[in-house]
């Protein structure tokens, strides 16, 4: 059984009155696909590559004029360190989001994107049929246009 806690990431944090420019460059430096904004009164907010390309980029605004408070979703959504990953897995299914936001007690302890959890499910033996199916090539790769 894993727990958040053995595949978190660190969790990077950005003030409220930053502009998008400032988040999008900050994500790349720390190579991350999000970040925890702290607002004014302490709350806290995310912000991920998608709120930045469907608020910002697909609407034409400028990143240097909208700022971090005004895209962040919140409430963010938490999960105990000690949660099983399959545990984790539904509670993003059912807040239909890609990070999950790792705490112990009140304090933030990092973040557990989507693609972590998958790469750490171990499937019980009567799940072991997906991959049986792909060795026998039962599974055909979609056909992609190069137009």
């Amino acid at each position: 059984m894993v727990r958040l806690k053995e595949i978190l990431k660190p969790v990077i944090t950005v003030p409220y009155s930053m502009n998008i420019a400032g988040v999008a460059v900050t994500m790349d430096l720390h190579n991350t696909q999000c970040v925890l904004v702290e607002h004014v009164d302490s709350s806290l907010g995310i912000i991920t590559e998608k709120d930045i390309i469907r608020g910002v980029v697909a609407r034409c605004k400028d990143p240097s004029q909208i700022r971090a408070w005004e895209i962040m979703k919140q409430p963010i959504v938490t999960a105990d360190e000690e949660t099983d990953i399959r545990d984790a897995v539904e509670i993003m299914k059912r807040n239909r989001v890609r990070n999950l936001i790792v705490t112990r007690g009140k304090e933030i302890k990092g973040v557990v994107k989507r693609s972590a959890i998958l790469n750490n499910i171990q499937f019980d033996e009567d799940e072991v049929w997906t991959q049986e199916a792909l060795e026998q090539k039962e599974y055909k790769q979609p056909i992609v246009s190069s137009k």
